[in-house]
């Protein structure tokens, strides 16, 4: 082989293997793509497609559903009721941030009176209530009612922070009227995070754990530090006399940064 040839295969080496570079730099990131929770592939360190591992959506197999521990109306005045459901979500480190739901309401007969929609959030590892206010009955009585939450519904990892922050509700206080029901209460702050808008439920039940009644105040949040009196009430006197007295704080996981 001459001089020249060599030169020239010399050349066309380096011609190739810098064309074989740029192809490398341009072709890799296409045949060797990083993994990501969404490229709908199961990949990297995904339990599922695009859940579980490091992905912040929980694979359905590895969530328990909500459990409704119970769902009732309770009458407020004339043909309106409130209607209340009380669930319980045990997944420890997981929660849904908008699901839809439905009460459905029946009369003596079981006849089918109304539904009642909405939306609310799941928090994790916690019992919480959902309430809706005012469902007009028309001329019947409600027996009984159910509740259910909607599909499709997606389950976030969230860890329940909320639950190990220092507020407490303390001076449960029945008022005197029988005819006019009342009830009181402090919320106390003591953590060093100022809460967003939250809701209060009050929730009274009878010496066999059946809840009679249950009220519903929204506040505008509590700085740290401090405390403030929520008030409930009923138009109406209560069914049987109030054993336990219960007070919930409901606070969005999902709107707050801690």
């Amino acid at each position: 082989m001459t001089w020249a040839t060599r030169r020239k295969l010399q050349y066309l080496s380096g011609f190739f293997g810098v064309i074989l570079v740029i192809l490398f730099i341009f072709l890799y990131p296409v045949l060797f793509k990083k993994p990501t929770c969404t490229d709908t592939k199961k990949n990297g360190d995904e339990t599922g497609i695009d859940c579980g591992g490091s992905c912040s959506l929980m694979c359905k197999e590895s969530v328990s559903e909500p459990v409704i521990l119970w769902s009732r109306a309770f009458h407020v005045v004339a043909n309106t009721y409130n209607l209340v459901a009380f669930i319980e979500n045990q997944n420890k480190n997981s929660g849904v941030e908008n699901i839809p739901y439905e009460f459905r309401v029946y009369d003596e007969n079981n006849r089918l009176l109304g539904r009642k929609k909405g939306t609310t959030f799941i928090p994790p590892n916690k019992q919480f209530a959902v309430f809706e206010a005012r469902f007009d009955s028309g001329e019947s009585k409600v027996k009984s009612v159910s509740f259910e939450f909607l599909p499709p519904y997606v389950w976030i990892k969230k860890e329940p922070t909320l639950n190990s922050l220092p507020v407490f509700v303390d001076n449960i206080v029945m008022g005197e009227d029988l005819k006019n029901p009342s009830l009181t209460a402090r919320i106390k702050n003591e953590s060093v995070q100022d809460l967003p808008p939250f809701e209060a439920i009050a929730i009274l039940y009878d010496a066999e754990g059946n809840a009679i009644n249950v009220s519903k105040t929204i506040k505008p949040g509590l700085a740290s530090g401090e405390n403030l009196q929520v008030f409930f009430t009923w138009p109406e006197p209560l069914i049987s006399e109030p054993v336990v007295k219960d007070v919930l704080i409901e606070i969005n996981p999902f709107t707050v940064s801690f």
